[in-house]
């Protein structure tokens, strides 16, 4: 059973690599998945988070007070959201409280990082396992081997450590998008009957996506007050199915950070537009085959592409973020 385990930040890391290294010990069937540690010298490191991702029965969030708000952690929280259940999601809150967590993260019952918390960790991997321990075991081995992850997490810094720095979020978003420009090249060599195959079967490709969860995601997002992730949300959700769109929309995000609300005006009628063109013909038939949830996605989708840009560009006129040249063009 993959457990994918997602981080941020060197504090955050050391914590994910922690677990990696423990979880087995409980439960022998796990196989926790830690990006760059995991990941073969030589292995493009989109492609591997990618089919890990896809793959994972159960995702664990390292969330500390330095990555909250991280676009990354962000972007992998609502690619797990797509692929599983809330329930097989789980935030671990690191020198946070759970009245700390807000925005998307929310949605998910969150953990802390203490013995209770961890032992409430093994019990939800263990209860989505097909290869299940015995409770009586767990009981055991928990407190039996929590010394040996506790010494692991004291020797972890009370902060990050000064001229060092985060997780390179924009490094990471650049190589993501470089990848998925070349999906479609790489499609095109695909077998026919492979990728028929797949659109035959579009539960797999909308597995649990349904546009209410989406709605709900982004009202978390938006109501945050760290920022507004929208855009960031939709490309997690929409990254397999139509790579192309979830190129744009990160694109977006970040033209929207500097964007005047005449441009930001233009960004939107682009990505809609985009989104329309998708759902049309015989293309977004194949691509929404059967599955309900598809198409009140693609029904639904230009209307949440609009939401995402008009409260990213309310969060920052709130901040101030927006210039009195900037203001000027919306007139």
């Amino acid at each position: 059973m993959k457990v994918f385990i997602s981080w941020s930040g060197e504090r955050s890391k050391a914590l994910a690599v922690a677990l990696k290294e423990w979880i087995p010990l409980i439960l022998q069937y796990a196989k926790p998945w830690v990006s760059e540690k995991d990941i073969s010298a030589g292995e493009r490191w989109a492609q591997a988070i990618s089919g890990e991702l896809e793959s994972s029965n159960f995702g664990i969030l390292c969330i500390t007070p330095e990555n909250i708000s991280s676009e990354w952690i962000l972007f992998e929280a609502g690619a797990l959201s797509k692929s599983m259940l809330d329930a097989k999601v789980v935030p671990l809150l690191f020198g946070l409280e759970l009245s700390d967590l807000s925005g998307p993260l929310s949605q998910f019952q969150a953990l802390k990082v203490d013995q209770q918390g961890i032992m409430d960790v093994i019990k939800a991997i263990n209860a989505v396992s097909e290869a299940k321990a015995s409770e009586a075991t767990i009981n055991q081995l928990v407190p039996a081997l929590w010394s040996q992850l506790q010494q692991k997490i004291d020797d972890i810094p009370g902060k990050a450590p000064a001229g060092k720095h985060m997780r390179p979020q924009g490094e990471i978003l650049e190589e993501l998008v470089s990848q998925v420009r070349g999906l479609g090249s790489r499609m095109r060599d695909l077998d026919p009957d492979f990728v028929d195959r797949d659109l035959k079967y579009p539960s797999r490709l909308y597995r649990d996506l349904d546009p209410r969860m989406i709605d709900e995601l982004m009202h978390g997002t938006i109501e945050s007050r760290d920022g507004d992730f929208s855009l960031l949300i939709l490309a997690g959700l929409v990254r397999d199915t139509m790579p192309w769109l979830a190129e744009v929309l990160i694109e977006s995000y970040r033209e929207l950070k500097s964007a005047s609300p005449k441009e930001a005006r233009e960004i939107a009628h682009r990505l809609i537009r985009l989104a329309e063109q998708t759902s049309r013909g015989r293309f977004g038939e194949r691509l929404m085959g059967r599955s309900k949830a598809g198409h009140m996605l693609m029904m639904e989708l230009p209307m949440f592409i609009d939401r995402a840009v008009s409260s990213r560009m309310d969060f920052r006129a709130k901040v101030g973020e927006m210039s009195p040249e900037s203001s000027t063009d919306s007139n």
